[in-house]
């Protein structure tokens, strides 16, 4: 069932993606010659309009073929894809991202009325624990509650908080309840080498709470939009500093859903969020072969008012197969790594 649910979850947001593509197509009167779900031998289908509608073998992927949309074809005709205007082309493509943030709008619209706003709390009870962190190796669980350090009384969490942040690299006593029982514990909270506070790798719990139709539409827009800003800005923040990424292949998307799906279906439809949000946002590089990259030189297009070589656009295609290969492959031994070390620890 695992498997089905990540499979759906994956289908949903590519579906989502080719159906921008095939939408705008039609708006702008294109011959939309194949719309399939999936890659690969076809398991079912059926042609109306002149466009084949079908379910392929491999379900991870899609695909909307274009009447003209190859340059080995030099169609020019009204209804193929390089005979219309360069603005008109450059909406058919953003179309695909642009519906993966549709979705992305829709399910956190989903999550946000029907759950509610996870909001953090302020009470001192622990939420999650960081692995391999000073309070993960003092035994420290989620749902403890914290109640005093080093004698002093603990009613919120910034003043828990507040105590740690100024013991960096000292022991402290911490005194927990669970379950009824008091348990006393020492730690040594960790100097934190960016803010040099002192922490242990505790993040405090969330309370959820009800918001009107309103609030919830404005959640859901700008959720999508924060998180495509701060990823954005973690990649520029690594490629500045010459850093390495941390990045999830197949394998650690895989991972994080198959985790989701176990932990309910709140958080099966945020990770789907999520990762519609990736995908919209990842396509939208410019980088050859991707639609960000066709967005590029058809806005070239337009500036330089003729179109592009073609083996211009067969070498930046190379290119941009190798920068996806690369990063494919740079994306899956990272997963391998995280989980030879997750598995010696």
């Amino acid at each position: 069932m695992t498997i089905i649910w990540i499979i759906f979850g994956l289908g949903v947001v590519i579906f989502f993606h080719e159906l921008g593509h095939f939408v705008l197509a039609k708006i702008f009167k294109l011959k939309v010659l194949q719309f399939s779900f999936g890659l690969g031998r076809e398991i079912v289908g059926f042609t109306y309009k002149d466009t084949r509608y079908s379910i392929c073998l491999f379900p991870f992927a899609g695909a909307v073929k274009i009447k003209g949309e190859n340059l080995d074809d030099e169609n020019y005709e009204k209804d193929s894809f390089l005979g219309i205007k360069w603005y008109k082309r450059i909406l058919v493509i953003f179309a695909g991202p642009f519906m993966n943030y549709v979705l992305a709008f829709i399910l956190f619209l989903f999550l946000s009325m029907y759950y509610g706003v996870a909001e953090i709390s302020n009470e001192s009870i622990v939420g999650d624990v960081i692995l391999n962190m000073p309070a993960n190796k003092v035994g420290i669980i989620p749902g403890d509650r914290i109640i005093k350090i080093n004698g002093i009384e603990i009613k919120k969490w910034t003043d828990m908080a507040q105590i740690i942040h100024s013991n960096a690299d000292k022991k402290i006593q911490v005194l927990v309840l669970r379950e009824n029982k008091n348990i006393m514990l020492e730690v040594v909270p960790t100097k934190d080498p960016v803010s040099g506070l002192g922490v242990i790798g505790i993040v405090p719990g969330y309370v959820t709470k009800k918001v009107s139709f309103l609030n919830s539409v404005k959640i859901a827009l700008f959720q999508p939009v924060a998180i495509s800003v701060v990823s954005v800005k973690y990649l520029v923040e690594k490629i500045v500093k010459l850093q390495k990424p941390e990045v999830a292949g197949p394998i650690g998307i895989v991972q994080v859903m198959a985790k989701a799906v176990k932990s309910g279906v709140e958080q099966f439809v945020y990770t789907i969020a999520l990762i519609s949000c990736a995908v919209g946002l990842f396509n939208l590089f410019p980088i050859p072969i991707l639609d960000g990259g066709h967005i590029v030189f058809s806005f070239v297009e337009g500036i330089i008012r003729r179109r592009t070589s073609k083996k211009v656009y067969e070498i930046a295609n190379y290119i941009g197969l190798f920068l996806i290969l690369s990063l494919f492959i740079f994306a899956t031994y990272s997963d391998i790594l995280r989980n030879i070390h997750g598995f010696k620890k």
